[in-house]
């Protein structure tokens, strides 16, 4: 649009041109010692030429004073050029304009919480914050983490940032964002935080606001409403025996009835419902979860999505075949390792064991004959695991990583190297009435030792497999509880810690993660081996340093994680009570503007710059450089 004459005129009227070093202007002096070179410089020598003397008749008629010369010479005019950008840029010159108090920088914060997803309050949210504008922009996004989306960006980058932003499914700590935008602003300016304030993590929003405030910055709260009614599943977890257990909770007024079905590895395994009464919670079971993904999920048609699916994954690296290798009895330790979730035990009699192919660990309790014995060293050998329970009339064998020496009677234990089979177990508190005095071989660990030095608990490496001994006997006899029996060697079978001891055992010898590893909440970070590339939910992201901010499934390299939010403040749309003292349609963003000098001298500088290039590209065209 074409700006009239007057109104150019009436801008340079109303705000003249000023210098903030006057002294400065002593710098066109530097144009004299350039008209003096140009006077002084030689001049060229004449010859007539009788055939062209016309020429230089007409030459002497249209003959101008000496100040015409320099106008003749472009390189003259490009160094005066010159001369007068950097002289008057010594002098800084300056303009008073009018400006944005804070330098016109406003910071906006929006709740990118899992709360905000309902009823499209997050899009509210942005389409709001758009008229909050100015002329810098910082855009900030309060997640359980704040994340910087953009500094200081002019207000149509911001403008188009905001459309693409989404709300994820996470927490929202609303004042570490605040102290962020804070620090964002140390000369002042305004800050305009954008959530529906139902729930936060951290400090109160309220004291962070203060803070600010305190630093000159204006901050305004503006609350984005929406629906409230919700039910949503907000917690799960797995059970000792395998089962997985999740809290549905109702945050409704009413009472509802609700459908809820479980799908593994797309096949649905389970449907049932749930009555729920009044602002109620109620536990759900799933038994004997399978290997795979699953997902479990409730039909109700209420403000919040994101809570209504929870996301399982047991992988299936994760489950064990184990061969038991015992006499005739039911023994403490098999039925200890039956109770370990994703595991399968397979009890056969020592009399004639089967082919061990296929085993992730064979666990011996009796007495084998010299040719199964010769089996189990060659399972070992080709990277099997073996555990060797001490039992009476056990036998010296290659493979065992101790010596047995002869049956001694009571002994205190001590652990001597901790590890994970004996983590969170009192060990000390067993009981030892019989026991082998063993002796460690070389190349062997012992992990618990009896107080007269016989190793009671050991491993070493056999060939390419691994082997533990257990010098805590299984009881024999009718009455394994009885104290009298003198075919109860210790007590630890009869001890809480008992089953976990086998379970550590089994994780131990098999290398298996624990089942948490593959399933974590929102709003966590997982450190990464190296740079990698991960599929989200949504998207796809190239990190070393993973943030779960979405609800489904992550693939990463060779594994795989199922996330949740599980997050029982979110998904209360209600809230908890925070007072607002600004909020909605009343807020007025009146923008504050003050005078300021706007300083020249940089373009100047800039525009001295390409001249001096511009006269060196004119030297070298004319063939003088």
């Amino acid at each position: 649009m074409a700006v009239a004459l007057p109104e150019i005129l009436n801008f340079f009227y109303l705000n003249p041109l000023q210098f903030a070093n006057q002294m400065g202007l002593y710098a066109l002096l530097s144009i004299i010692p350039l008209i003096i070179i140009y006077l002084l410089r030689p001049r060229p020598l004449k010859i007539k030429i009788p055939s062209l003397m016309f020429l230089m008749d007409m030459e002497k008629k249209k003959r101008l004073n000496v100040f015409r010369k320099f106008l003749k010479d472009p390189l003259f005019l490009i160094q005066l050029l010159v001369l007068l950008l950097l002289s008057f840029a010594v002098a800084e010159p300056f303009m008073m304009t009018d400006e944005e108090v804070g330098g016109g920088h406003t910071v906006i914060i929006l709740d990118a919480s899992a709360s905000m997803q309902a009823d499209g309050k997050f899009e509210k949210a942005a389409a709001e914050a758009d008229k909050f504008l100015s002329s810098r922009n910082t855009v900030i996004l309060a997640q359980s983490v704040p994340v910087m989306v953009m500094t200081e960006a002019p207000r149509g980058s911001a403008r188009d940032a905001l459309g693409k932003l989404k709300a994820k499914a996470t927490g929202a700590d609303l004042s570490s964002a605040i102290l962020l935008g804070r620090r964002m602003l140390p000369e002042g300016g305004r800050m305009v935080v954008f959530s529906d304030f139902s729930s936060w993590s951290g400090e109160n929003p309220n004291v962070a606001r203060s803070l600010a405030q305190a630093n000159g910055i204006n901050v305004e709260f503006i609350t984005i409403t929406g629906r409230t009614d919700n039910i949503g599943i907000v917690d799960g977890w797995f059970e000792p025996g395998g089962d997985y257990k999740i809290i549905v909770r109702n945050f409704n007024t009413d009472r509802k009835n609700v459908g809820i079905s479980v799908t593994t590895n797309n096949r649905n395994v389970l449907s049932s419902t749930l009555d729920l009464n009044t602002g109620s919670s109620e536990y759900f079971v799933i038994s004997d979860l399978q290997p795979g993904n699953t997902e479990i999920r409730i039909d109700t048609d209420d403000a919040l999505a994101v809570d209504n699916t929870a996301y399982v994954l047991i992988p299936d690296s994760i489950t064990r075949d184990v061969l038991y290798i015992t006499g005739n009895e039911i023994t403490p330790s098999l039925i200890a390792l039956d109770l370990n979730p994703f595991t399968t035990t397979t009890r056969v009699d020592a009399a004639g064991i089967p082919s061990l192919s296929g085993y992730a660990a064979v666990i011996v309790s009796s007495s084998l004959s010299p040719g199964d014995t010769d089996k189990l060293s060659e399972y070992v050998r080709g990277g099997g695991n073996a555990v060797i329970i001490a039992h009476p009339g056990l036998e010296r064998m290659d493979l065992l990583p101790v010596v047995p020496g002869s049956v001694s009677n009571r002994t205190s234990l001590n652990v001597v190297t901790p590890g994970r089979m004996t983590e969170g177990i009192d060990i000390g508190k067993v009981v030892v009435n019989k026991h082998f005095m063993s002796s460690l071989k070389s190349g062997a660990v012992a992990f618990v030792e009896g107080g007269d030095s016989s190793v009671m608990l050991a491993y070493w490496r056999y060939g390419s497999g691994l082997v533990i001994y257990s010098g805590l006997a299984d009881p024999a006899g009718d009455n394994i509880y009885d104290p009298l029996n003198e075919d109860i060697w210790n007590d630890f079978h009869i001890l809480p810690e008992y089953p976990l001891f086998w379970k550590q055992v089994l994780e131990w010898i098999s290398g298996s993660l624990d089942i948490s590893e593959y399933n974590a909440k929102t709003g966590t970070f997982i450190r990464l081996p190296a740079v990698q590339t991960v599929k989200t939910p949504d998207d796809t992201v190239t990190t070393d340093l993973l943030y779960l901010d979405e609800v489904g499934s992550y693939s990463l390299p060779g594994k795989e994680i199922a996330v949740n939010l599980f997050d029982e403040r979110e998904s209360n749309l209600e809230g908890q009570e925070m007072e607002v003292s600004n909020g909605g349609e009343e807020v007025q963003y009146n923008i504050e503007i003050r005078r300021a000098p706007k300083y020249l001298d940089i373009y100047l500088i800039i525009a001295g710059m390409f001249f001096i290039f511009f006269e060196l590209y004119y030297l070298r065209w004319r063939g003088e450089l």
